[in-house]
């Protein structure tokens, strides 16, 4: 009799471990998927198994597909890469399996699979600011320690709705979680502006309008979803007014030549009219090399090259001043010392803001439509891999290319188009939408749509608004990245989705069991 009960709970522990390791240790996401493995197989019970899975057709149509995945395998040429591939999303078949046969879990027990996810993105979240305060950086994305910067960017923004129900479901004798909630969402909202992770920050801007829509029509917020409403419009406004303002100060050039065309020492400017515009000053306008040579020389040690003068006249014009000797050693010291590092923009240096997100992907952007030169924009990057994925797929469209072989094709598409994206080989083509449909062709592509829209057709009435989150979450992240290439993807998408399915047969367990305790 106390079999059962030892499973149940090393079940749910093992939930909670493997939750807490996403965002923190790739090792102890494979461990703990092995020890629930054999947790799940020691239990023996494969009569009550079998029943709960045939009850449970979502987790079988999310299962099922791994199994379509197999259509990859048809044009495979490199068998041993293409099992690798495949077996890197065997999560995806097995945890969801696992959900469905395994006990229903309690709403307590969910809160705590959950608040355990929470716990440690947000310990990770203030491990990586520590690691930001104690080192110099010249690639902000590098302050994600544990896993990329772009799959913790996931785990934060689900831990911020996971944060809000916390706050807004939540009830006595729990009331500690809500403030403890509330200062945790609040590190994780800053974390993503410091770290510059624009894909998290808009899908969390999309999640919070679904969300006031969703009060809106919500007959049990009557008395306060009026007032949410216009606080997050009011605010949203804000954003998009703030946002078309920076663009505007950044791409309109202020700067014209007057008469004065010669610095205080008599030297003559020189004008480049065809310069791009930075920071809303011509990058070309109002250069006397030789004084930026002969300052530079006298304020610091490093070697004047092309590349540190372009810095240089890059720096000094984003702060809107003329490029000559009386400007560069106007620089204070930890001007001097930006330059020295690379850091072309003043702004870039700014700790937080969205002038320092932005400022280089308007940079690039700039630079690709005058050059077509792909500098430091992962948006532009992914633009030219989808259309080169694109000219893979249309000559490949039924079956694909392969499992496996996806990645080695897109780069020899990549070098015959003579692509400005050379440089990107060996990245996929960040989209997980072409990647399946690369890997096995259009069949692959309609299962995975039926797998992502199966819930909403077949368990509209069990859905949660946090199950929406969720989806909204992953399926805008399909879009700008191979989720399920990278093993946190892989299990965030495994792990929760069965979890989150069933949250109101949870909640309504719970309150069953509840009235009898009264009674």
């Amino acid at each position: 009799m106390l079999r059962k009960p030892l499973h149940h709970k090393a079940y749910v522990v093992g939930l909670m471990l493997l939750v807490a390791s996403m965002p923190l240790s790739h090792f102890g996401m494979g461990l703990m998927t092995f020890l629930l493995l054999l947790n799940w197989i020691a239990e023996w019970n494969w009569r009550e198994k079998r029943e709960r899975l045939r009850a449970n057709k979502s987790c079988l149509v999310l299962s099922a597909l791994v199994v379509v995945l197999c259509i990859g395998f048809i044009k495979s040429d490199n068998l041993s890469k293409a099992f690798s591939d495949w077996i890197s999303k065997f999560a995806i078949f097995f945890i969801p399996i696992l959900v469905a046969t395994s006990a229903p879990l309690k709403a307590k027990e969910r809160r705590w699979i959950l608040g355990s996810f929470v716990l440690a993105t947000f310990v990770g979240c203030l491990s990586s600011l520590v690691y930001w305060k104690t080192r110099s950086f010249t690639d902000i994305r590098e302050i994600s320690i544990f896993i990329d910067h772009i799959r913790f960017s996931l785990c934060i923004v689900l831990s911020i709705v996971f944060c809000g129900c916390f706050i807004l479901k939540v009830t006595p004798p729990n009331r500690w979680m809500k403030p403890v909630a509330v200062l945790m969402a609040l590190i994780l909202l800053l974390y993503m502006f410091i770290a510059q992770t624009l894909t998290g920050i808009l899908i969390l801007l999309v999640i919070s309008l679904m969300y006031c829509i969703y009060l809106l029509f919500s007959r049990n917020q009557m008395k306060y979803q009026k007032l949410l409403l216009g606080f997050f419009l009011g605010g949203l406004m804000l954003v998009i007014g703030y946002l078309g303002w920076i663009t505007y100060d950044y791409f309109h050039a202020k700067d014209v030549v007057d008469t004065e065309q010669v610095t205080a020492f008599g030297n003559p400017y020189s004008f480049d009219a065809k310069s791009v515009v930075e920071n809303g000053y011509h990058v070309g306008y109002y250069v006397c090399e030789p004084e930026l040579r002969a300052a530079w020389m006298m304020r610091s040690d490093t070697a004047y090259s092309p590349l540190l003068e372009m810095t240089l006249i890059r720096y000094l014009n984003s702060q809107g001043k003329r490029k000559d000797y009386a400007t560069t050693m106007a620089l204070s010291d930890k001007d001097v010392r930006n330059v020295e590092a690379g850091i072309a923009n003043y702004d870039y240096t700014r700790s937080i803001g969205l002038r320092r997100a932005l400022y280089p992907t308007f940079f690039s952007f700039t630079l690709y439509k005058k050059y077509r030169f792909l500098y430091d924009s992962s948006l532009l990057l992914r633009v030219e891999l989808w259309s080169l994925s694109w000219e893979v797929i249309r000559d490949n469209w039924l079956l694909g290319v392969g499992l496996g072989n996806n990645k080695a094709v897109l780069n020899q598409q990549i070098v015959s188009s003579n692509s400005p994206a050379l440089e990107s080989k060996k990245q996929g083509c960040h989209n997980q939408f072409l990647s399946f449909w690369m890997c096995g062709g259009i069949l692959v592509l309609a299962y995975f749509i039926v797998v992502l829209f199966y819930p909403f057709v077949k368990m509209r009435p069990q859905l949660t608004f946090l199950y929406v989150a969720f989806f909204t979450l992953m399926f805008l992240s399909f879009f700008m990245e191979d989720t399920l290439e990278v093993q946190t993807g892989c299990m965030l998408f495994a792990v929760m989705n069965p979890i989150l399915l069933h949250l109101k047969d949870s909640d309504r367990c719970a309150e069953m069991e509840k009235d009898k305790r009264l009674e």
